[in-house]
């Protein structure tokens, strides 16, 4: 009965948690197979095969087939011992071999005769080379990351793959990064098998702590049928579990520079690459650094029950400062005496940014029998930034800055193995990640007036709005593997399952946290002078802005999906022979649950340029009358409900997908002794369906509204309007007037999405060759061809982008007008000269409408040539690197918004041209190196070194103005002058290292200290706008330009020596 007990309490549980988590892909384990034969080489069935080691409970036997064949599957990553046992032969040992996550090691046993008992014992190297399978992979084991000197989070690993590179300059809290041609959110991260991607925005959810990790797989290509969401790569990490011995570790890491650094006893430990003399002269900041960092892990693990329950548990906690380089007080202090109540002492003093980040981790693995494991793990990361450094910047004051208030992240994941047999398993895994996510406004700040000076360019007063986020993904994945070692000539690994994914994306967007708190914007053209008109001064043209939102905790919008898939593959081994077929089915769909907002029509104040008497009547006189004008204006579109009004919003499915990915491989070793392999792979990947994508349609918590304000009786407050409103009580003949131009389309029924979208894909082709170059040595070389096809893109579904479409009166939508760039030179008449036909959207034309679609013609393509190696930690060095070679070229680009579908390049037929270039992350060569050699006296010393070409850019001309009287809606357009990548930033080049000394300190464990250098050649780079951007009037006569007032200005410099300090403690 105990017994029994001790079975079904832990899958009671696991269901329990299985019911609300997160499916999860990536295996954990990998498997250790091989053949005993004689010295004949003939097969010798019934031997007895018995495997243990530190990474398993207790030891597992098996006896070989008749073909000699045995396996240990569901094995944790780690070394392994193998005992092989026959009477009459000499009994086999062999130590040290080294089982990697998502890998079948083979090896081969010969057994010897031996009339009497005798055992021999071997160490030798385990195999580098994957002849079963056409996956392009790297792993990384736990040693190899904390050698290195770089970032200690996962980011800093990702940085390290192939043709990597990080997402644009004010993306780095989301750590995205483009690889070998996919976009930012295109890498699916996992830590025992939980899916660590924001299910909003694709990037990593949170800090995943380096210190807990085992072992890092890292796929980057020919995936297989089991992995989803992904068109790129694969970051799959296995944490540790402890073991049979209790051991442990503390470290801690500190950097600092200036007078923001913790021990002011230490001498500064950076050193910028530019004098104080050189930043003057050039009018920019001093770049970016640490000024402070701490950094402390503790770890501890061992057994509760010896080979039964095991448990390994991580806490650390880091801390950084750095110095804000913006002077946004500096702008505050030109306006503040024109009135200086309206600012908040805190808007005179700079401020610098800082963070602290909590992450706590713990892990059991329970051998429930000799057949079933359960693991079960948590982790936790919690960041609270006083300022959030998403919305810091040089025109931003303190008080329009916000907070990053504790986000919290919990990520659960529960495996339940079952090993059937020696060659079937079943795997079942249930995940859960909850993210909240709080971007928030300052309580001190909540009822104020956002002010923006349109002179000094600076925002004060408040800050935008509250993002109050809460994202989760929940679901259960069920898979079988088995291993058939003869069938139909071959051996097969077969591998079937399902999977069921919900994500959740709640945002409550919300301003102030009572009912009534300010959701007004105020725009001066000069606060100094105190003139309210915005927009035309001359004609007393202002501006009035509202976010109409009710306070925190009222109205939360949701865009949630669900998806079921499955898979079946099968990689089988006919002689030398290795064949990988996979077929993925997914059914996936974005949708958003039946809400029900409240009227928004009671603010405690009204715009802060309302009329007092006004004001003293109501202060939402103004706002109910400007309502009432909405709904009875023929011009808007839909003016039945405003976003003001109460409304109620039904359920629907934005988007909804079924798509079918085939996959295939082929593996061939070259000489038949596993050390050369030549391979190749065709496969396509469907992009998943994230929130983020396909929320446009989201009305619950509509944006701004956003009126010009025409002053017409000039007394400079903002009056009821003379016409427009049907109630006569909003109408003031001697008034003003106010003309809405910005509002989101209230209609329950409105489409984003076009009737016939699909779902965007990737189509791979890879080919390549590796080799075992030496012990322990794996060099290899691929061709990768990736093409994109069923891009999203916004589409105006009414005008379209044809430059010679015609309406129903055989009129031009798109009016042609053809000028003369004056090219590089800046003069007409010259060679350079080229001519263009741009187009301005006819004045009678349509109101523009965007749907999203697949636009023909929307493309990316990546080509590459990769040089790869990876040399395990053998006679005192390790080595790891790559040389990318490579194309990145078409008219999408990749970046944050580009994911999305959500730029201009399909808006009009202006933005097609000179569109097909190099796509923005293009690095033709991109050089990676990673090594460490450990001298005598225990003194390892290791490098890190990057190189990649410079960014692809192109001039463009910012403005074409169309001449008096043209009749299109707008007077001017701009273009791309040439293809993006006719120009280049200058490469960049640098050399970050370690120097580590240990020390054994007997029964107290290892110590060792660190001393990290990053950039250690001083390498710099100047940001100089480069591009005249250029404003043509070749209407006029003579054709004149102007160039961009910021061209040629230096805009920042970067070039900053460091060092770190670390030291660890293993026990």
């Amino acid at each position: 009965m105990k017994k029994i007990s001790l079975i079904i309490i832990p899958i009671i549980l696991g269901s329990i948690f299985l019911v609300n988590s997160a499916f999860g892909q990536g295996r954990q384990t990998g498997t250790l197979a091989g053949t005993v034969l004689d010295p004949e080489n003939n097969p010798l069935p019934g031997v007895t095969v018995t495997l243990s080691g530190p990474a398993m409970m207790g030891e597992t036997s098996y006896l070989t087939s008749e073909t000699g064949k045995f396996r240990f599957v569901a094995l944790n990553p780690g070394d392994y011992n193998l005992k092989v046992e026959l009477p009459g032969f000499k009994t086999y040992i062999r130590k040290g071999i080294r089982v990697s996550v998502g890998k079948v090691t083979e090896i081969e046993v010969i057994l010897e005769p031996a009339p009497v008992s005798e055992e021999v014992t071997v160490v030798a190297a385990s195999p580098v080379i994957d002849v079963e399978s056409a996956k392009i992979s790297i792993n990384y084991g736990a040693d190899f990351l904390l050698s290195l000197p770089q970032s200690r989070d996962l980011f800093g690993i990702q940085q390290s793959l192939p043709g990597t590179v990080e997402a644009e300059a004010g993306r780095e809290y989301t750590r995205m990064s483009s690889i070998l041609g996919g976009h930012l959110r295109s890498i699916l991260y996992q830590i025992d098998g939980a899916i660590m991607n924001d299910p909003t925005t694709l990037y990593v959810s949170a800090n995943i702590n380096v210190d807990t990790f085992e072992e890092v797989e890292v796929s980057l290509g020919a995936l297989p049928a089991d992995v989803g969401l992904t068109d790129t790569a694969v970051i799959n990490v296995v944490t540790k579990s402890g073991g049979n011995n209790f051991s442990g570790s503390l470290s801690g890491y500190y950097t600092g520079t200036g007078d923001l650094r913790s021990f002011k006893f230490i001498p500064s430990l950076s050193q910028s690459m530019w004098s104080q003399e050189q930043l003057k002269s050039m009018g920019v900041s001093a770049p970016s650094t640490y000024n402070d960092y701490l950094d402390g892990s503790a770890s501890l693990g061992g057994p509760i029950i010896r080979d039964r329950l095991w448990f390994f548990s991580n806490a650390r906690y880091m801390a950084w400062k750095q110095t804000n380089p913006t002077t946004p007080e500096n702008r505050i202090k030109q306006i503040y005496n024109a009135n200086p109540a309206a600012f908040d002492p805190r808007d005179l003093e700079h401020y610098d940014l800082s963070e602290q980040n909590w992450l706590a981790f713990l892990k059991l693995t329970f051998q429930i029998s000799r057949k079933i494991r359960y693991m079960g793990m948590l982790h936790f990361n919690m960041v609270n930034q006083p300022i959030y450094t998403l919305r810091v910047g040089s025109s931003y004051a303190w008080s329009y800055t916000a907070l990053n208030d504790h986000e919290k992240v919990y990520t659960t994941s529960h495996h339940l193995n079952w090993v059937l047999s020696q060659n079937t398993f079943v795997e079942i895994v249930g995940n859960y990640v909850n993210r909240h996510f709080p971007n928030l406004m300052r309580r001190e700040t909540a009822n104020n007036y956002t002010q923006y000076d349109r002179e000094a360019n600076v925002y004060w007063g408040n800050t935008s709005l509250t993002d109050d986020y809460y994202r989760k993904r929940a679901g259960v994945s069920v898979s079988l593997t088995h291993f058939e070692d003869s069938w139909l000539g071959a051996s097969h690994e077969i591998k079937t399952g399902g999977e069921w994914e919900d994500t959740f994306y709640i945002r409550d967007r919300c301003r102030g946290y009572e009912p009534g708190d300010n959701p007004y914007y105020t725009y001066w053209y000069s606060f100094a002078t105190q003139n309210k008109y915005y927009y035309d001064p001359k004609n007393k043209i202002g501006r009035l802005l509202i976010q109409p939102f009710a306070h925190l905790g009222v109205i939360t919008g949701e865009d949630n999906t669900r998806r079921f898939s499955g898979y079946f593959q099968d990689s089988m081994v006919i002689k030398r022979l290795a064949v990988n077929i996979g077929l993925r089915l997914d059914y996936s769909y974005a949708y958003e649950p039946e809400k029900h907002r409240p009227q928004l029509l009671n603010y405690k104040v009204g715009p802060q340029f309302l009329n007092p008497v006004l004001a003293q009547i109501d202060p939402n006189i103004l706002l109910k009358a400007l309502n009432d004008q909405y709904h009875h204006d023929p011009t808007i579109e839909y003016n039945q409900v405003s976003p003001l009004d109460e409304h109620h919003i039904p359920y629907r499915k934005t988007v909804e997908f079924t798509t079918l990915s085939p996959r295939i491989g082929f593996v061939y070793d070259l000489f038949g002794n596993g050390k050369t392999a030549i391979k190749l792979s065709l496969a396509r990947y469907y992009e998943p369906i994230w929130s983020g994508k396909y929320n446009a349609p989201q009305l619950i918590s509509a944006g701004s509204m956003n009126w010009y304000w025409y002053d017409l009786n000039g007394n400079g407050y903002m009056d009821l309007p003379r016409s427009g409103p049907a109630d006569p009580k909003y109408i003031d003949p001697n008034g003003d007037n106010y003309v809405l131009t910005s509002y989101v389309v209230q209609d329950p029924n409105i489409k984003y999405y076009s009737d016939d979208i699909k779902c965007p894909y990737m189509n791979e082709f890879i080919i390549g060759i590796e080799h075992e170059l030496m012990k322990d040595f794996r060099l290899g070389i691929q061709f990768l061809y990736k093409q994109n096809k069923n891009i999203t893109e916004d589409i105006d579904a009414v005008n379209g982008y044809d430059p010679n479409k015609k309406d129903e009166q055989g009129r031009p939508i798109w009016l042609p007008y053809t000028f003369v760039d004056p090219g590089w030179d800046g003069k007409w008449g010259t060679s350079d000269d080229k001519q263009f036909t741009v187009y301005g959207l006819a004045s009678y034309a349509p109101t523009p409408y965007f749907l999203g679609a697949n636009p023909p013609g929307c493309k990316r393509e990546y080509k590459g040539l990769i040089l790869s190696f990876q040399k395990r930690m053998s006679n005192r060095w390790q080595l790891s690197g790559s040389i990318v070679y490579s194309a990145f070229t078409g008219t999408a680009n990749h970046d944050y918004g580009g994911a999305e579908g959500e730029t201009a390049l399909y808006d009009d037929p202006n933005s097609l041209i000179n569109a097909d270039g190099r796509i923005r992350y293009d690095r033709p060569l991109n050089i990676k190196i990673l090594g460490t050699y450990i001298l005598p006296l225990d003194i390892a010393v290791s490098a890190y070194f990057n190189y990649r070409s410079g960014s692809p850019w192109a001039r463009t001309i910012e403005r074409v103005y169309f001449p008096p009287g043209f009749g299109a809606r707008v007077s001017y357009v701009g273009i791309l002058a040439e293809p993006v990548g006719t120009r280049r930033t200058p490469s960049e080049a640098w050399l970050d290292m370690r120097l580590e000394k240990s020390f054994n300190l007997r029964n107290l464990g290892r110590l060792s200290l660190y001393l990290d250098l990053f950039n250690v050649t001083g390498s710099t780079s100047i940001n100089i706008n480069q591009n005249p951007n250029i404003r043509v009037y070749y209407y006029q006569t003579p054709p004149t330009y102007t160039v961009d007032s910021t061209y040629g200005r230096i805009n920042s410099v970067t070039g900053v020596r460091s060092a770190r300090f670390g030291l660890r403690w293993n026990f």
